[in-house]
């Protein structure tokens, strides 16, 4: 009889800058831990343990970073105050095969110190949002509303920028996770060398295997509560909504990402007809809100990608979602997928999530579950283990 031949497995230093809520990012970096190719080490500067996953919980976490950074990921406009931080995290890349940075902005700043020449990787949600144009115009709208605050925002950007693009020439190879996040690369100039590659993010939907669809009596809208995830707009369209519809309800269900506007939008729940809220919620309770609600609703502005979209789909509801954002290029021509205008003005936006709130109630579509198989982990793994070779 021949031998088995035993693969060994390859060392990887995975960096993600900060692991501290529910997001859709650390879900990614949890499906990466799956590959059995590679003995991967994850490196951040923030770990939050009591508001993160579980999961997190069966691997070491190495948190380069002093305890005050965890204060400081709170504040987008602290957040460069981790560019000094990053000139002092040293990661022993001596010990690995290949550096993966997984980035939204801000994480690649790490290859100032640390860099592996032709093995460093990047699996990118987009350049950072708060960098872009197109964020930038939406931010000094609806967040840095006085002078100083604007200032300060638009230098922080201007500076972030310069570093950006020294960080990026040392990024050997990028990955991104849609072709929006690719696009604003292109627009920042960052892409050097082989030609990039989009693969999408992985989704357990699996996970929904079992739903069975119940009551179906509310509107969900399943996020994060922080700013521009826009609750506060669904809430405004929704006052509209129910004087026409005074028994429909809203359930908006998420992580607490930002305390000062979650506090803003229990307020607006309060004084609005049928909002509830419900925060921080197990996996089993989430299950269990997609299975009873009529539709899913997501008002995000310009979603990096989008996996709210395919679990609502993957649960067979109907999703009424803007149409801009990371996951539109897959869904659009679906028939669940009742689209809300993007506008840039803050009523115009509110009239748009009302009039396809209307559109939704009045469709006759009978519901059905999609699933995407170009998400599963599998697929993911396979294409993400082929580029890195």
């Amino acid at each position: 009889m021949g031998k088995i031949k035993l693969i060994k497995q390859k060392r990887m230093a995975l960096f993600y800058p900060w692991i501290k809520s529910k997001g859709g990012a650390e879900r990614v970096i949890l499906e990466i831990l799956k590959s059995k190719k590679y003995n991967i080490d994850i490196y951040t500067w923030v770990y939050d343990e009591e508001n993160s996953f579980e999961e997190f919980k069966k691997f070491k976490i190495n948190v380069i970073a002093p305890g005050i950074a965890r204060n400081l990921s709170r504040f987008n406009i602290l957040r460069g105050l981790f560019f000094p931080v990053s000139l002092f995290s040293k990661i022993p890349l001596e010990k690995y095969d290949l550096f993966l940075i997984y980035t939204s902005g801000m994480a690649e700043l790490i290859t100032f110190r640390n860099y592996k020449p032709g093995k460093t990787y990047a699996y990118v949600n987009t350049p950072l949002r708060h960098a872009c144009e197109e964020i930038v115009e939406w931010n000094l709208k609806n967040i840095y509303k006085n002078p100083f605050s604007k200032s300060i925002y638009l230098l922080s950007a201007k500076f972030y920028r310069m570093l950006e693009k020294i960080a990026w020439k040392r990024i050997d190879k990028a990955i991104f996770i849609s072709d929006l996040g690719l696009e604003r690369a292109e627009k920042h100039n960052l892409i050097k060398g082989e030609n990039p590659e989009v693969i999408y993010p992985p989704i357990n939907l699996k996970r929904f295997d079992k739903i069975k669809s119940k009551k179906q009596d509310y509107f969900l809208y399943v996020s994060r509560f922080n700013a521009p995830k826009r609750q506060d707009l669904l809430i405004k369209a929704w006052d509209i909504f129910s004087k026409n519809n005074p028994n429909e309800k809203l359930i908006l269900a998420g992580h607490i990402e930002n305390k000062k506007y979650f506090k803003k939008i229990k307020k607006l729940a309060k004084e609005s007809r049928n909002v509830i809220i419900k925060s921080d919620l197990s996996e089993e309770e989430n299950l269990e809100m997609y299975a009873n609600c009529k539709a899913v609703v997501s008002v995000p502005f310009m979603e990096d990608f989008g996996i709210v979209v395919f679990e609502a789909l993957a649960a067979g509801k109907p999703i009424i979602a803007v149409d801009k954002g990371g996951y539109v290029k897959l869904v659009d021509g679906t028939s669940q997928f009742y689209k809300i205008k993007e506008v840039p003005s803050e009523e115009e936006m509110i009239k748009e999530i009302n009039k396809s709130l209307e559109k939704f109630l009045k469709s006759k579509n009978i519901p059905k579950k999609i699933l995407f198989n170009d998400l599963s982990t599998i697929n993911f793994i396979n294409k993400f283990e082929k580029v890195l070779e």
